[in-house]
């Protein structure tokens, strides 16, 4: 089945429709008003044998909005010329259009030759290399036919097969994408959309996302070259029956499998300004043309040469992009084509005085960057505390089975996955290195402590690092020796912790208190009254015996010597073996004290996630 789109391309009336129909025997012209005025409005369709899906643009400049349309999912472009006009307006600008949304290969045909004589289309021709010249045509070959007598036909047409079957496979990036161009309804079936799968495959019974919007459809049935099919892939034309809330789809939707792609109102662009256009202006307002959408925007330019602009650009409704998708930038009013370019992040960050100089840099690298090149530009300069995988995929309209095989290319820089996120290896290396000169400093401010809890020994730029990241990190440490683990708290194992004789007399003394009160413990008051020490000597035991993990602090003056407390949770855990809910007068009585105590503890387990409050009673909460 044909994965090849050829797009047609050219001024109005120079006879598009009829060169597809000299070469498929299928008019492209399917509306009443394009029969009737005999020219193309909207986009029409015809295939090639098996080899291709010829998508027929119009050619009036004010139907350009159509035009890419079309234009922006084709993988050969037929610029057509007619041998009795020659180079017009529109054809400038398709040629320009094709060009922006990076249209590579292609081939001229010069129409209607049978009403010129040789040496005008010599002239034809020769105005044809010159307005090629420099762009992705400049080395085609320029055919001359005649689509009512047929004249010259047959060898374009073979050539044209020819040339088709040789041409690369489209790139698939393993999700399902198609930007809707076309909605009908046929009796008896219900709703058909039609477009050009960009990447992934579907079948029937398929439920898809629809964006933007978010809402969902299921596909009935799948034809691809007017036939029903199992399945379709990248590259093909293709019709699904739809089913659901189908009332909502136009053209410039997007179909997509649920989750692997999201709208966007903000994205990060290149753009190529016209040679014929002035500079933009800071906050111009734009028309947005990408895929099978055209919105309105505006423009906040971080830098521009003569012809080239970095910029955000700011979107009044949402559209559906990746990076690497083609666009083209129109001008609001009066309708004229500004230039084009690439999305370099479709989600792009806010840019501010502060960092606009990084944000260009940034721009520039994903510029020039092949897709595994970009996945580690990504990286660099957003994965400081590690990536999302899942985010990343979305950024770049990829399955994570084909970004994983994205990062993990000859000659790129090593990475590394942990959980859900990934980072540069180097990067992983310097937050261990961070992390370990950060304990350091701790033991010089802190000298007699036995350790830091694990919120101390976290540096403050650690504050966006997921915690599946840092507890990687922090059990990298300590498997490799440069960090241990005593109880509840962190050191480092070169540095020797001596506690005084006199502190190891007051640890045992006011230890030995807490653990005799069981579960109605002494506050530090009564400890330091017991024992007749200062009350600052025993509030910092205390902390010290927490750091120690020897007892469990609950609040700044409720402490339980550690294996009463972890008894208690025992208990409460074994009451749920008989029992759907617990209450405080339940808990005061399995563990002999008073709601002074168990409150508090019990809304300790909460947050730890064992109990949960249900109202006045507790129940099994999520981590029982």
């Amino acid at each position: 089945m044909s994965r090849i789109i050829v797009g047609t391309a050219g001024h109005i009336d120079h006879g598009k429709s009829a060169l597809v129909r000299a070469l498929t025997g299928v008019d492209p012209d399917r509306l009443p008003e394009e029969k009737k005025r005999g020219i193309t409005i909207d986009l029409g369709y015809a295939f090639l044998d098996e080899v291709a899906a010829i998508i027929d643009v119009p050619g009036h400049e004010r139907l350009i909005r159509n035009m890419v349309a079309g234009a922006s999912t084709i993988d050969f472009a037929v610029l057509v010329v007619a041998a009795d006009d020659g180079i017009m307006p529109q054809t400038t600008e398709h040629l320009h259009i094709l060009r922006l949304l990076g249209v590579r290969c292609g081939v001229v045909v010069m129409t209607k030759c049978d009403t010129v004589d040789s040496d005008w289309s010599n002239l034809v021709q020769d105005q044809i290399h010159e307005a090629v010249a420099g762009t992705f045509l400049m080395d085609a070959p320029v055919f001359r036919v005649d689509s009512i007598s047929g004249k010259g036909i047959p060898e374009f047409r073979e050539w044209l097969i020819h040339e088709l079957t040789s041409l690369p496979p489209r790139d698939d990036r393993g999700v399902f994408r198609l930007p809707v161009d076309r909605v009908f309804v046929l009796k008896g079936r219900g709703t058909v959309i039609t477009g050009t799968v960009l990447s992934g495959n579907v079948q029937k019974d398929t439920r898809l996302a629809v964006l933007p919007g978010g809402f969902d459809v299921r596909v009935k049935k799948v034809e691809s070259h007017g036939c029903e099919v199992s399945a379709v892939s990248p590259g093909q034309r293709t019709a699904l029956n739809l089913v659901g809330d189908t009332e909502r789809l136009e053209r410039g939707c997007t179909l997509t499998v649920p989750g692997a792609l999201q709208e966007t109102t903000r994205l990060k662009i290149v753009l190529e300004l016209l040679p014929s256009v002035a500079p933009l202006k800071e906050r111009q307002r734009v028309r947005f043309l990408i895929g099978t959408q055209e919105v309105i925007g505006r423009v906040q330019i971080l830098e521009a040469s003569a012809r080239v602009c970095y910029a955000v650009l700011f979107l009044e409704s949402a559209v559906v992009a990746v990076w690497g998708d083609r666009f083209v930038l129109r001008r609001y009013s009066p309708l004229e084509t500004l230039g084009g370019g690439m999305v370099l992040e479709p989600f792009s960050s806010s840019i501010t005085v502060k960092n606009k100089l990084n944000e260009i840099g940034f721009a520039k690298e994903l510029h020039t960057s092949t897709v595994p090149e970009a996945v580690h530009v990504f990286l660099k300069w957003r994965g400081a505390s590690g990536l999302s995988v899942d985010s990343l995929a979305v950024s770049f309209g990829m399955s994570p089975a084909m970004l994983h095989q994205s990062w993990t290319g000859e000659g790129l820089p090593e990475v590394q996955t942990i959980g859900g996120y990934v980072l540069p290896s180097s990067r992983l290396r310097i937050l261990q290195e961070i992390l370990i000169s950060h304990v350091a400093g701790l033991h010089e401010k802190n000298p007699d402590s036995p350790g830091f809890s694990r919120t101390d020994v976290m540096p403050s730029g650690f504050s966006g690092v997921p915690d599946i990241v840092l507890d990687h990190l922090v059990q990298t440490l300590i498997t490799a020796g440069t960090l241990q683990k005593d109880g509840a708290v962190f050191r480092d194992p070169r540095k020797q912790i001596v506690i005084a004789p006199l502190q190891q007399d007051i640890n045992r003394a006011v230890l030995s208190l807490v653990k005799d009160g069981k579960f109605t413990p002494p506050s530090a008051s009564v400890i330091a009254e017991t024992l007749h020490y200062p009350s600052s000597d025993v509030e910092r035991t205390l902390v010290l015996l927490d750091k120690l993990g020897q007892v469990r602090r609950l609040s700044l003056d409720l402490f339980f010597e550690s294996d009463i407390f972890n008894s208690a949770i025992a208990a409460i855990r074994e009451h749920f073996l008989h029992a759907q809910q617990l209450t405080v007068s339940d808990a005061v009585r399995i563990l002999a004290s008073s709601r002074k105590y168990v409150v508090p503890f019990l809304e300790h387990l909460d947050s730890l996630g064992i109990t949960a409050r249900d109202g006045s009673v507790r129940v099994k909460g999520r981590k029982y």
